[in-house]
């Protein structure tokens, strides 16, 4: 039998004996002597010499790593592309409010606001038929395998419409209790923090709601960039709500906006978080610049430095036993096997709903209103509307340069928005991301072996 190889094979040094065959669309990874490796790769067929050589191709077949020789080695590739043909909604993201108590110096909702502009608070009415909506869509996201369900009260700052906060949180649970939505359905609260009371932290507690507050670091990073209209920094109150909710027994968890004002203190941060909170679980928010004036050069160089300090970051805290969103996401589907079709939850898994009550996919597009639309919620199905059916489509999977990338299956092709920022389109590659898509590839498949390594020694002892 004659074989080939995979065309999503990538064969990746380890040292100067092993080399690590790598397939970037199931996510498999051998380790194997480099001589071995060589020998196979003079030609392009891979026929085994005697029946050891016979046994190691053929695992490397059931693997992923060879193919028979009249195989073109996409049918995996195909299935996953026709899976990114529907929307499944299982992520609902309600704007209680686009106002704001803060100025956060480095906030999307600065820029993108058209002139004129008037921030608004949700309406009861409005989320509530939101809720009613997402409940049906996530009946059939259930209904099509999709575990797991999401709401995430946004903003804004949600909590400047406390009323309707607390009323949102207690229809959630009423829907729970009809089984109108799963019991599992998890709900998040994204504050600045600064308005949590205890009322607000009695309802979350009594409804499992998590509570995640933005904090940037200690307090001299923290109030370079989160501060008030006057510049004055939110440290101090944001700390004192921190300690409130954990002290009242509410799941909390903590994030961090990362830019050049903290990239260089992401490790010092994780363990502050640690050591001064008690933090167990936090995540990283990544904003990578396309800088005015910078070169190209200019700004691959700072994605590539981000994506290493988000590592060193990531290795600080699974030894300390804090948990970082981020990077844990790609651990577990590196581990699992599963790859990342998309990145983002905009990409046909959820829907936002604005304080205006138009409804769409991606929050950062709330100011212009680009990809949302005006429908009544009794009627609207986004699953088969343009707008979800092309965010869906949008993956590495379906975007032919990323076809030979050693990150195919473990990226998920960034940020649609800071795509649609450089370029005019979603379709378009987050450019910047690739760096950390590769880096963080490169990392996982490394720090396997080096685990394996460490087992053998601890095996031989």
């Amino acid at each position: 039998m004659k074989l080939k190889q995979s065309p999503f094979l990538h064969v990746v040094p380890m040292d100067d004996e092993y080399v690590a065959l790598y397939n970037s669309l199931n996510l498999e990874v051998a380790f194997l002597k480099r001589d071995f490796v060589e020998r196979c790769q003079q030609g392009q067929m891979f026929t085994g010499s005697d029946a050891i050589s016979e046994r190691i191709l053929e695992q490397l077949k059931k693997l992923g790593f060879l193919i028979e020789e009249q195989a073109d080695g996409y049918e995996l590739y195909r299935s996953y592309q026709k899976a990114l043909e529907e929307p499944a909604i299982n992520i609902l993201y309600l704007l209680l409010s686009d106002a704001c108590n803060i100025r956060c110096r480095y906030c999307y909702f600065l820029a993108p606001m058209p002139r004129g502009y008037r921030p608004s608070l949700m309406k009861k009415e409005t989320a509530v038929k939101a809720l009613d909506l997402f409940a049906r869509c996530v009946k059939r996201s259930v209904a099509r395998g999709h575990p797991e369900q999401h709401v995430v009260i946004y903003g804004g700052e949600p909590m400047l419409n406390k009323e309707v906060l607390l009323e949102v949180l207690q229809y959630i649970d009423s829907l729970k209790a009809k089984r109108l939505l799963p019991r599992s359905l998890s709900v998040t609260v994204n504050t600045n923090g600064i308005l949590i009371d205890e009322e607000i932290l009695g309802q979350c507690k009594a409804t499992g709601a998590v509570v995640a507050i933005s904090i940037d670091g200690p307090k001299e990073v923290h109030d370079q960039m989160r501060v008030y209209s006057s510049g004055r920094g939110t440290f101090d109150e944001v700390i004192r709500s921190y300690r409130l909710a954990q002290q009242s027994g509410v799941k909390t968890g903590v994030c961090v906006t990362i830019d050049r004002h903290n990239l260089f203190r992401m490790k010092e941060t994780v363990r502050w978080l640690a050591d001064e909170l008690g933090a167990k679980g936090m995540g990283f928010n990544i904003l990578i610049e396309n800088a005015v004036g910078q070169t190209a050069g200019e700004r691959d160089h700072y994605a590539e430095v981000v994506a290493q300090e988000l590592i060193e970051s990531f290795k600080v805290a699974r030894a300390i036993g804090v948990y970082e969103d981020r990077m844990m996401r790609r651990v577990k589907n590196f581990l699992d096997k599963e790859p990342v079709l998309s990145d983002c939850g905009g990409c046909g898994l959820q829907m936002v709903v604005s304080p205006d009550g138009k409804i769409g996919v991606c929050q950062a597009f709330c100011g212009g209103k680009e990809f949302f639309v005006a429908e009544p919620f009794e009627t609207f199905e986004p699953e088969s509307h343009p707008f979800w059916k092309q965010w869906r489509r949008r993956s590495p999977l379906n975007t032919e340069a990323c076809k030979t990338c050693v990150a195919l299956g473990n990226c998920g092709g960034g940020c649609p928005y800071n795509a649609y920022r450089a370029s005019g389109t979603i379709d378009a590659l987050d450019e910047r991301f690739c760096a950390h898509a590769k880096a963080t590839t490169h990392f996982l498949i490394r720090d396997l072996w080096d685990k394996q390594k460490e087992k053998q020694v601890a095996n031989k002892q």
